[in-house]
């Protein structure tokens, strides 16, 4: 079920915010092995790459152009009409369903914490009744 709150916006750039200081610290402290094929999380770490730039993209990124396209219209006096970039708006908006795969890596951090997975897994046939 969706809950109308209004602080759903700031989790969201919050968790945002978060993600990408995980993937820029990686990215500073693995340095190029960070894309080599000998690192064993190649495979998350490019998952990873993408997930997080598609939310920038989506979350950040096209707002911020829309926001500068629409000052520049007003500044011009031009009428704005209907983007031809929806296409990249629709393509953005498959990211955000990949987002939902990074549980996938909770998950796998999840199999070396057994305690922590009993919890979780407790807690939540606690919550179905």
């Amino acid at each position: 079920t969706d809950y109308e709150w209004f602080g759903w916006f700031y989790l969201e750039h919050a968790l945002l915010s978060i993600y990408l200081f995980e993937l820029v610290g990686s990215l500073k402290r693995l340095g190029d092995y960070f894309f080599s094929r000998d690192n064993p999380d190649f495979g998350w770490n490019i998952l990873d790459v993408a997930i997080v730039g598609g939310s920038v993209l989506d979350s950040w990124l096209l707002p911020f152009c829309s926001l500068v396209a629409k000052c520049l219209a007003q500044d011009s006096g031009e009428v704005s009409h209907k983007s031809t970039g929806s296409t990249l708006v629709h393509a953005v908006r498959i990211f955000r369903i990949f987002r939902l795969v990074r549980i996938l890596r909770l998950v796998k951090l999840l199999k070396f914490v057994r305690p922590l997975l009993f919890m979780i897994v407790g807690v939540m046939a606690a919550l179905r009744g």
